[in-house]
């Protein structure tokens, strides 16, 4: 029988309508605020901060905000879950202020099998070894679990952070993100306030930790702190896990990039020894048949934003391609870009392989920081490979262009080899308006002054027997290698900006005027007192206390006078030649040749200077380069403790 409902009204009808579709809104209000509810679909992340639909990651999603139970006290708090993709995978991710991201490593990705992690470099890096693992290793409580598990590598790069908007320069990064580890499998109770947990903050954009002897599923996080109000908006990061080893790298103790010099629009670089191997071994043939294995950053100071950023590739490479910085990377190689020129060599330092990298387009006196950087694993890169996200070592290097325009760099000369510095020249000089050119110069000028000295040499008598011989203890390969030595350092002077007030630079060629703007130097400064010999005879009259700048040969000319009359840089600084190559080329040679140093305080000191304890490159010396031997970290970024603290590495 049916039901005879009552007949409604059509204000009744609309009525009715009404109440149910408020109810049915109701319901699904309910169910989409209710942190107990799943999405329907399954979500994961797609590598870009954005969501996917159709993965079996189990992603879900709980935000907790303006109810007053806000977890560890957050005033906001946004926490997500998601699962990594699988071993030697980088994940980015964006997070902002107060947020927390919770990640899954399940079993199955524990279990895999091992992929190795490529052929890699001949052999390890030499130079000083420090162990980059930022943190110790995590120790599980069970002896039996750590005994029969398998070591979990966690790593992660800040990609992008919050940029600056206050006033004034930016003399501080913005806060770090902070990564915690679980110390028990299973344990999802992770972030500020969470238990039974390893935190690790991020370095200069930079964190890893280890897992070691895991087993089950693990879970780790990131946490986004407050930032001050002088900062606006929110962090990129990459993060990858891995049973290989760790995907991102860092090394924060030890540049292994080294200044040779600068000019005013450019700088030469050299990575420290690659390997200690004899010239004869395979491994030292593979080193040099290697092309270009690392990549580095070039960063004007200027632009402090890449401030917490000095151990992330990601970071210091996102930071140069949208500041319009400088980055040599495998495109120079193929010819796509000129700034960064890249190859092996062995100049320098023992004669050992290194990567020189001839960096150009700067901006002429400017402080710059560079940094050496692996993009990978030197085999591979990219999802897929262990150590895929890249290496940079953070400390960087510090360095300044010149400004007066009158110092170009030289090298890779033929006969000079070993020459590597800025020398003086002449941009407006049509004669010299290249690189190619420049170096014919000073390469004709050095062949032609060795060839009489090799001449006179051939007429001692080397191959003959010791009691014949002119030394015991030197022969004519160490006389001809010691006039060599000297013949380049003298006769091409390392050019320093006549501005430049460092108290052993020689002034040179102060009574042309200068290049760029036709100007001369201040008449009362060229007519002043000049005293190349303090220990000079102060006999009235003498010579030793008359003479002026403009009037002193040492001042008024350079060492070679085909400099002023040729290339004609106008008025320049010398970094003297050092004291030992003379002294070098008298002991190496038969006296029958007669060579001679000045005495000290009767003409040495205008001629040749001496080695610093300090670490400057007070004098020149074939082979000479500079590295930064103490710093400190203020504000997150790198600042050297003594401004010039610098090391020369000898020629051995």
């Amino acid at each position: 029988m049916l039901c005879q409902c009552p007949k409604l009204t059509p204000l009744q009808s609309r009525l009715l309508a009404s109440v149910s579709a408020l109810a049915l809104l109701a319901l699904i209000y309910w169910s989409l605020s209710n942190p107990h509810f799943a999405y329907a679909a399954e979500l994961a992340h797609d590598g870009t901060g954005q969501l996917r639909e159709g993965e079996d990651h189990n992603w879900h999603r709980i935000r907790e905000e303006g109810d007053g139970d806000d977890v560890v006290g957050l005033s906001r708090r946004e926490t997500k879950d998601t699962q990594f993709q699988g071993n030697n995978i980088g994940t980015l991710f964006d997070i902002s202020t107060g947020d927390l991201d919770i990640w899954e490593y399940p079993n199955r990705f524990l279990i895999e099998d091992p992929i190795g992690k490529g052929a890699g470099f001949p052999s390890q890096l030499e130079g000083k070894r420090v162990d980059n693992t930022r943190h110790p290793e995590l120790r599980r409580r069970d002896v039996e679990e750590r005994q029969s598990g398998t070591t979990i590598y966690i790593s992660a790069n800040t990609c992008r952070q919050p940029l600056w908007v206050g006033s004034g320069t930016q003399d501080a990064s913005p806060p770090q993100l902070t990564l915690y580890v679980s110390n028990s499998a299973e344990n999802k109770d992770l972030g500020p306030g969470g238990s039974d947990q390893q935190e690790y903050p991020f370095d200069g954009g930079f964190v890893n930790a280890s897992v070691p002897n895991a087993s089950g599923t693990w879970y780790v996080a990131v946490s986004a702190p407050d930032i001050p109000s002088n900062f606006s908006g929110f962090w990129n990061y990459e993060m990858a896990v891995s049973i290989d080893g760790y995907f991102h790298e860092a090394e924060t103790e030890d540049p292994f990039l080294y200044l040779v010099d600068t000019d005013y629009n450019s700088a030469l670089f050299v990575t420290d020894n690659l390997t200690e191997a004899n010239a004869s071994t395979e491994v030292y043939q593979k080193w040099l048949n290697l092309s270009a294995p690392f990549v580095m950053f070039a960063v004007n100071q200027n632009l402090t934003g890449f401030m917490g950023l000095e151990n992330s590739f990601c970071g210091l490479e996102t930071f140069v391609r949208n500041n319009s910085q400088i980055q040599g990377s495998q495109a120079d190689l193929q010819g796509n870009s000129t700034h960064v020129q890249m190859g092996m060599i062995t100049r320098g330092l023992g004669q050992k392989p290194k990567e020189q990298f001839y960096v150009t387009g700067l901006n002429d006196s400017s402080q710059y920081m560079a940094f050496l950087a692996m993009n990978g694993n030197s085999t591979a890169s990219g999802d897929g490979v262990v150590g895929g996200g890249g290496k940079v070592w953070g400390t960087g290097v510090d360095f300044q262009t010149k400004r007066d325009g009158n110092c170009q760099l030289l090298f890779n000369l033929t006969f000079c080899e070993e020459v590597a510095y800025a020398v003086p020249a002449n941009p407006q000089n049509t004669d010299f308006s290249n690189f190619a050119d420049l170096q014919r110069f000073y390469e004709n000028f050095t062949t032609t002054w060795y060839s009489p000295f090799n001449y006179t040499l051939a007429q001692v008598p080397c191959n003959t027997t010791s009691d014949a011989q002119y030394s015991l203890a030197k022969n004519c390969t160490d006389c001809a290698a010691a006039y060599k030595e000297w013949l380049c350092a003298v006769s091409i002077p390392r050019c320093e900006d006549f501005s430049n007030t460092a108290p052993y630079l020689q002034p040179r060629n102060v009574g042309q005027q200068f290049y760029n703007n036709g100007s001369m130097l201040d008449e009362i400064f060229l007519n002043s007192q000049y005293i190349p010999m303090p220990d000079a005879p102060t006999i009235d009259g003498s010579i030793a206390f008359r003479q002026t700048y403009i009037s002193s040969f040492a001042t008024n000319q350079s060492r070679n006078a085909e400099i002023d009359s040729t290339i004609q840089p106008g008025p320049y600084k010398e970094v003297l030649p050092c004291e030992d190559l003379c002294y070098s080329l008298m002991q190496s040679c038969p006296a029958s040749m007669q060579f001679a140093c000045p005495y000290p305080g009767r003409g040495l000191e205008a001629s040749y200077g001496k080695r610093s304890s300090t670490g400057e490159v007070t004098c020149s010396y074939l082979g000479a380069y500079y590295y930064q031997n103490d710093a400190v970290r203020v504000g997150g970024v790198l600042m050297k403790a003594v401004v010039g603290a610098l090391v020369a590495a000898m020629l051995v």
